[in-house]
């Protein structure tokens, strides 16, 4: 019964992805690889080159727009090409306009200026840190976005667009809440609390080093006036779910963490998503179960 439940959760595809994965020497990528066939948890994919089991590898799937890590579970040799059994272990979402996209300065703690070196060291250590085959420290979806970010930034044309995308994205924010009726009377006001939470919840689980808001930054992202967020930062900081620093940046602190992933209710995908505390749902190709 359960092969056969298998059986039927499958689903032929066909669709172009990349796959990148680290060899005993050095990493590869393959830039054209066809998934073949798709379940709720893995996808089958041709590949021109065996790869061992357990091996994790990443895909990313140009025309959905999506990443996703995924590990190894079979892999043969049919007639002329290898086919891989891939399981799904965490994606990301590759769409810079979304709201829940990552910012990939911010996942590899980098000044937008930095040179390629910078960005391969950085990325390198951080890559070791979070693997998920280091039994410590090991994240498979921070090590997801770790490697997401350094696909851009690595590669001068895509970084070059990102760039563009970025700087454009500032004067449209990244964080569009609802409409205006979002922060509207004393229930607005109890989602405006909760919204500067989760967007401060944001900044520091992606960049801790930094984990600071401003003012300013906090008027562009929310479209709330100054005055709006004077009460709300200080009924933050008067429960001690966020604190100001000497440089007037807001940040959250430990109790403000607990609260974002204890008490914001499932049904809240709006706040949820500000915090990425949840994965954007994605196209068919890399539903996971």
């Amino acid at each position: 019964m359960t092969i056969n439940k298998r059986r039927q959760e499958r689903k032929a595809t066909d669709c172009t992805v990349e796959l990148t994965w680290k060899s005993e020497t050095h990493q590869q990528s393959f830039e054209k690889c066809r998934a073949v066939d798709l379940s709720d948890g893995g996808v089958a994919i041709e590949c021109p080159e065996a790869i061992p089991l357990s091996a994790n590898v990443i895909i990313w799937a140009p025309a959905f727009q999506v990443a996703a890590l995924a590990q190894v579970r079979h892999c043969s040799w049919k007639q002329t090409i290898y086919v891989l059994g891939l399981r799904f272990v965490a994606k990301t979402t590759t769409v810079e306009e979304d709201p829940c996209a990552p910012d990939h300065y911010e996942i590899l703690r980098l000044n937008p200026f930095a040179d390629r070196d910078t960005v391969e060291r950085v990325y390198r250590t951080l890559a070791k840190r979070f693997h998920p085959d280091n039994q410590k420290t090991g994240d498979a979806e921070a090590f997801l976005r770790i490697s997401e970010a350094y696909r851009v930034l690595a590669d001068p044309a895509r970084r070059q667009k990102y760039d563009a995308e970025r700087e454009s994205n500032k004067k449209n924010p990244r964080f569009q809440l609802a409409s205006p009726e979002f922060f509207w009377g004393i229930v607005g006001e109890q989602n405006r609390r909760l919204a500067i939470l989760c967007l401060l919840y944001r900044k520091r689980t992606s960049n801790w080093e930094a984990p600071g808001m401003t003012l300013l930054e906090l008027e562009a992202l929310t479209g709330c006036t100054r005055e709006e967020l004077g009460f709300t930062l200080w009924y933050l900081c008067e429960h001690r779910l966020a604190k100001a620093g000497d440089s007037m940046e807001y940040c959250v602190t430990a109790e403000g963490v607990d609260y974002v992933e204890n008490k914001i209710p499932e049904h809240r995908s709006d706040l949820r998503a500000l915090a990425a505390v949840t994965t954007p749902r994605q196209p068919e190709m890399l539903e996971t179960a």
